[in-house]
Formats: C-alpha cells, structure tokens, sequence
C-alpha cells in the first residue's frame, strides 16, 4: 500500500510536463479531452491548482488520475508510473518500491508544481526589487542564476541516453517515413541529414522499462543541447489518429473496465520519451549559424524541416506551452524571425517569444496557409515552383 506522503508528492508533480510526456498535444494549456470523444481542446489544465477539468464532458483529474484515464491503469500501477518516469521514490509493500530509485536519482531537483509556484514568485520578487535597486545578495548571486541561467545554459539529460543511442543506430528511415518526408512534403534529403530522423512501421518500447510506447507508424528524432548531448527524444506518429484495436505493447490493464466499454483509441501525434527535458530542437547547430544572419524559429520540428529544405537558419519551439525562457540568452542579440501558425496557439506563442526576444521579426502567411509547411507545399504544387524558386520566394521575405 503506498502511503499518503507518497501519493501527495505524486500529485504535486506538474501537471503540464505529465501531460506532455502522456503525449496529449498540449497546446495553450489545453488538449483533446481523454475521457470522451473531442474534436476541439476542451480539456483546460489550471496551474494554479495542478489539475484539469473538461468543460463539455465534465472530467477532471489530478496528475494521478490523469495517467489513470490516458493508459487505463489502476490508482497503483499508474503511481508507480509517474514514480518511474519522474524517479519518484515511492514505498509500497505489495508492488515493491519504486523500480528505477537510485541514489543518484534521489539527488535530483523534482520540479513539482510547489516548485513552480515558489519559482515564478522567486522571479517577480528578483524583478521587482531589481527595479527599485534592492536585489538581494542570494538573488543576484545564486537562487537568481539558477533560475534564469546564461547564455551558457546546458540540461541535465534525464533521458537513457544508451537506449536511444543504441536506438537510433539500429533503425533508419523506413518506407512510410520516406513516403511522409520525401513524397508527401517533398522535404530535401540532403538538408534533413542533420537531423538524424529514424522511423518504425511498428510501435517500439519508449525505455527498457515502463508502458509507453512510440506508436507505429511513426518518425523519431532526437533533441540536442548545444554542446550536442542527446537531451530528448520525440515522435510523429504518421497513422490513422483513432486505432480501432491497440498492439499488445501498448494496451495495460483496463481496471474496472468491461470489454464492450472499451472505446477506439485516440492516438496522439507527438509524443516526448520518459525524461525528456523542455529544449529547443536544433539547438546543436546554434553555434554553427553566424549571429547576424537571420535566424528562423518555428512551431515544432514538422515546420523546422521545411525551413531547412528551404535554406534558412533555424530551430524549433515544441509547442506554445514548452517554451522555457532560460534559453532566452541563448538567443539574445541574434537576427530573429517568425512565421507564426495562424491558429491560437501559434499567435499564444509569437506574444510569448516576443516578450522575451523584443528583436523577433513577424512574418505574416499568405491566407489560407496555416502554417510554414502547408505554404511550402502550396508554392511547391499549386503554384508549380521549384524547389529553388520557392527558396528564393520564402527567403525574400525575410530581410538579413
């Protein structure tokens, strides 16, 4: 049985890097809701309370219950996952504790929503007392660095970077991923080299041990810091978004549930491995791109190919909501530009970088265009260009 301190700090993990590494495609602090069968975010994530709540069907859940409901697990198995995937320790006499503990692991700062909330108000009081000239010794030396680090900022890989290592040189691109890449967004082969994409066509273990799974067919492509340590590791599943049967691999106990009950799978489209940190993609090549050209940063790893086989400069922000603002100095002085998704999140997301990168340069997309990648393949076979005349026509917009 585990005991209430344990299942406490089980909840008090943040309910927003659970959720991405659950792979419900955050976005604006909202997702798909998992308990019925949505076709518009209606799953709100409060912060303050580290909860959500679905305003159609009714569904709320704490971290706990959040992975219950998305892997249909029991209150203890689905403990001991947020305990694995958090390296949690957590004691239970009847499942044993908690598998992946280690001393070292115990080391480890766990960033809890109390965490968060003590951060965020660490900031604004450094900010304020900045303003009035009263920045504490302990701000301005240690606490405050720690929180907003320089441009010298490297993460802690929590991912098991072996795993993926052996991972990525055992598989390569196979032939729906060739087919997506290649065919269907006509991307440049030569210009995608570095980024080390591999794919499945059938789902495959995300660690050596826990349930998740990358889901087949998918791409899979790893996240470096800038000193070009394997950070993160994310996926594209490239299938159908409902799966009338789940493989083995992916299905865990259904407690409490009878069969007749068990509804099609809603596959997720992205999804970040165990331990994955927030990072920006591409962040190796930072240091190979001259700080005066311009630098193009886009929504997600899908539009950052495209700005590669168009020949920018560029890197990536996951999403709206994984944008972390250490990496601020990273990118400070630099000649930034931005063709936002024309959807919410996208705006969410152009506000958000614009607040900490005042230089960022907007760029507006052609009507009907919601994102970089469907105005490349727009020029590309609506308007019949070639790929050198739809360089030529993307990079005009961007002044160096």
């Amino acid at each position: 049985m585990i005991n209430k301190f344990d299942i406490q700090k089980l909840r008090e993990l943040d309910i927003l890097q659970v959720a991405d590494l659950l792979g419900m495609g955050l976005r604006n602090k909202r997702a798909l809701c998992i308990h019925h069968d949505d076709h518009h975010p209606s799953l709100a994530f409060n912060v303050r309370k580290n909860t959500c709540h679905c305003y159609s069907c009714g569904f709320s859940a704490d971290t706990i219950a959040l992975v219950r409901e998305r892997l249909n697990l029991g209150f203890n198995e689905a403990c001991h996952w947020l305990a694995d995937h958090f390296d949690v320790y957590i004691a239970d006499e009847k499942y044993g504790n908690s598998a992946r503990y280690t001393e070292k692991s115990a080391d480890k700062k766990l960033l809890t929503a109390s965490d968060r909330r003590m951060a965020s108000l660490r900031a604004h009081f450094a900010e304020t007392h900045v303003s009035h000239g009263h920045l504490a010794e302990s701000f301005s030396s240690g606490e405050r660095n720690r929180e907003c680090p320089s441009s010298a900022y490297v993460a802690q890989a929590s991912v098991d970077v072996e795993f993926y290592q052996q991972m990525f040189r055992q598989m390569h691109l196979s032939e729906s991923g060739r087919r997506f890449l290649f065919e269907e967004r006509l991307l440049s082969p030569e210009a995608l080299k570095v980024c080390q994409i591999v794919s499945t066509e059938q789902s495959v273990c995300m660690a050596r041990v826990g349930r998740g799974v990358f889901d087949g067919p998918s791409l899979i492509f790893p996240y470096f810091d800038q000193e070009g340590r394997l950070v993160s590791v994310q996926s594209r599943y490239l299938g159908k978004k409902k799966s009338e049967s789940s493989s083995d691999m992916d299905k865990v106990s259904l407690d409490d549930v009878k069969p007749d009950e068990v509804k099609p799978k809603e596959i997720p489209r992205f999804k970040f491995a165990p331990g994955s940190h927030r990072m920006i993609y591409g962040l190796d090549r930072l240091k190979d791109y001259p700080p005066g050209e311009p630098l193009l940063i886009t929504e997600g790893p899908s539009d950052c190919w495209t700005a590669l086989t168009l020949g920018f400069h560029t890197i990536a922000i996951p999403s709206a909501t994984l944008f972390d603002r250490r990496f601020q100095g990273l990118l400070a002085g630099r000649n930034l530009h931005i063709f936002p998704d024309q959807d919410e999140a996208g705006l969410s997301l152009y506000f958000e970088l614009k607040k900490a990168l005042p230089s960022l340069v907007y760029h507006q997309l052609p009507e009907g265009c919601k994102d970089l990648s469907e105005y490349y393949l727009k020029l590309r076979r609506s308007e019949g260009m070639t790929l050198e005349e739809a360089k030529a026509k993307v990079q005009g917009c961007v002044s160096v």
